[in-house]
């Protein structure tokens, strides 16, 4: 039954950090209501309060017009709510029909779980909403894209009649997206809530009925969205004019810093490659393709994460094929990893001590045996201030910052290290329209200063953005190779969906 929800008042504090300041928000049944801002603007603190994951300091939530406060999120889907969150929250273990029912089982006879009964609801709630899904298959065999639609499926199966989804198109392919907001357009069709928070306006302008604005925890602006328009969000989530295009300077490339020469890596199917490329001091090389095509297996060789199975590496002249990540770090590169919550920081560590992992310098920030404390966080401020992080200070822990601003602090540890090579591996991913421009600037300022850059992206803008060369992937192989000031959008989009013969103009 269709649902009306009322966020009345809602004020969340961490500690010193206002996270959420007496915002008050409705949601209609039938409609799509995107929520947008800045990393740490409170949009998904904001959403976890509304799913039970935080409790306000002030405020309530009313379902059709009565108070509602929720002792867990079980209480919340209880109620008709569901979120899937930016970061998935499934056993790999087993199977997608066992992840869906978990904490739901159907009870059988002898008390057993009637999973008869839980599949054949199940197909036809995929069958009512369009989904295909194998219910047997491992979600440790799935990929990103089957694995939200997963998420997606235990919403309906506990009966959400609000669906909050939190990025969900930040690792999404093109095709992935196009398959999601089918589904989202089959809900609100079937007068289902639902609630998208992103950073990706154009996704806003198709997809949502209603927008509102965050800012500093702060609701700046709400209404529908034939009400406004593309540049009004964007210079409401940053508070003022947009930052102008950035203009690449040219310049001729050095000498070699990364080569690699017929790379072989086992992939999910099969080997990928052989792989050749160079990167040179003071250019940027972007890697493009849809993801899954052995852009992770690549980077993986490259950084030591995974053995190659032939071929060879090369780093600033010196073999690195049999040297471990370590040893690879401190013959000068730097990587910031697509995954931040899992490669990227120890959740469980300060943000002081995140900053300080894998420094060079550790005569800066140790006393003979101990940790100098006072410098690791004069560092870590540092970092703060520099990349704008929204964080409680250097003694907060990783795992209470919002998405964007774990991301930042990645690129900030990991650029800070100065070496002469950068891996980039979809360093905007989840971060915001003010966020996305200044790790764009830093990247070229890299490459400014005669560093080599790396950058592998999903988002082909950005890739064409910053890249002096495009290699573009497809199946495991380079398809082909284009120069930055020649590429564009659909010449790439070909060359990701086939090879590079079929793709490139034919010479005459």
């Amino acid at each position: 039954m269709p649902m009306r929800v009322a966020l009345c008042g809602i004020t969340v504090r961490f500690g010193a950090l206002t996270a959420v300041e007496d915002v008050s928000l409705a949601i209609e049944p039938g409609e799509v209501h995107a929520v947008v801002g800045e990393n740490g603007a409170g949009k998904t603190t904001l959403m976890n309060v509304l799913f039970g994951l935080v409790a306000p300091q002030a405020g309530a939530i009313r379902l059709d017009g009565q108070d509602r406060r929720w002792t867990s999120p079980q209480d919340a889907i209880r109620h008709g709510l569901g979120m899937v969150h930016q970061h998935f929250m499934l056993q790999e273990s087993m199977s997608v029909l066992e992840n869906i029912v978990l904490c739901a089982e159907p009870a059988g006879r002898f008390g057993l779980v009637d999973f008869s009964a839980a599949r054949s609801r199940l197909r036809r709630i995929a069958e009512q909403h369009g989904i295909s899904l194998a219910l047997d298959r491992p979600v440790a065999r799935l990929s990103v894209g089957e694995r939200q639609v997963v998420e997606v499926l235990k919403m309906l199966y506990r009966q959400a009649e609000v669906l909050i989804l939190d990025e969900p198109t930040s690792v999404l392919t093109p095709q992935e997206k196009d398959r999601l907001f089918a589904t989202l357009r089959s809900f609100r069709t079937a007068g289902k809530a639902i609630v998208l928070i992103t950073h990706k306006l154009d996704e806003v302008m198709e997809l949502a009925d209603r927008v509102s604005v965050m800012r500093a925890g702060r609701l700046v602006w709400s209404g529908r969205l034939s009400q406004t328009s593309k540049e009004e969000i964007a210079r409401g989530i940053v508070g003022g004019a947009l930052p102008p295009a950035r203009q690449r300077a040219v310049r001729t490339p050095g000498e070699p810093v990364l080569a690699v020469r017929d790379l072989e890596v086992a992939g999910r199917s099969g080997a990928v490659g052989p792989l050749s490329l160079r990167v040179h001091a003071g250019e940027i090389v972007g890697i493009a393709g849809v993801a899954g095509n052995g852009q992770g297996e690549l980077i993986q060789a490259i950084t030591g994460l995974a053995p190659a199975l032939s071929g060879e590496i090369a780093l600033c002249g010196r073999p690195v094929t049999h040297l471990d990540v370590e040893r690879r770090r401190r013959l000068g590169m730097s990587y910031i990893p697509e995954d931040r919550q899992r490669m990227g920081l120890a959740l469980g560590a300060t943000v002081s001590e995140n900053a300080n992992a894998g420094r060079d310098d550790r005569r800066a920030f140790t006393r003979g045996p101990f940790l100098d404390r006072a410098a690791m966080a004069r560092f870590a401020s540092g970092l703060i201030e520099r990349f704008r992080i929204r964080v409680g200070g250097p003694s907060a822990l990783a795992a209470t910052m919002s998405g964007g601003n774990k991301q930042k602090l990645v690129v900030g540890r990991e650029l800070a290290r100065n070496t002469p090579l950068v891996i980039a591996e979809n360093p905007t991913w989840g971060v915001d329209i003010g966020a996305i421009d200044f790790i764009h600037g830093e990247l070229m300022r890299m490459r400014d200063e005669g560093h080599a850059v790396l950058l592998v992206s999903t988002e082909l803008d950005e890739v064409m953005a910053l890249s002096d060369r495009i290699l573009v992937m497809y199946a495991g192989a380079i398809a082909g190779e284009v120069a930055g000031t020649e590429a564009d959008r659909e010449t790439i989009g070909r060359m990701m969906t086939s090879r590079a013969h079929q793709a490139l103009p034919e010479v005459a």
